[in-house]
């Protein structure tokens, strides 16, 4: 789930690896983002499956995800500040 804060990209992503291969996971979604829409993504969040909210059709509850990121409610597994 990507949305914008405070004009940083932020990028929400699930990780259904264990827990040390978050950190491995920052460049490649960083740079996938660079390479297919131009942006250059702020922040990266990994969470935990399951951790990403869907609509009853399917899409991905970005207000919803953007209001946990706000409150610190989403409990991530990392956290990387890109700037």
């Amino acid at each position: 789930a990507v949305f914008t804060w405070n004009h940083l990209v932020v990028v929400i992503a699930e990780c259904s690896g264990a827990e040390n291969e978050a950190l491995d996971l920052v460049p490649a979604i960083t740079s996938t983002v660079l390479e297919e829409h131009h942006l250059i993504v702020g922040v990266v969040v990994v969470v935990d499956p399951g951790a990403i909210r869907h609509g009853p059709s399917g899409e991905k509850q970005r207000s919803v995800l953007r209001d946990l990121f706000l409150r610190d409610k989403l409990d991530p597994i990392y956290v990387a500040y890109n700037m």
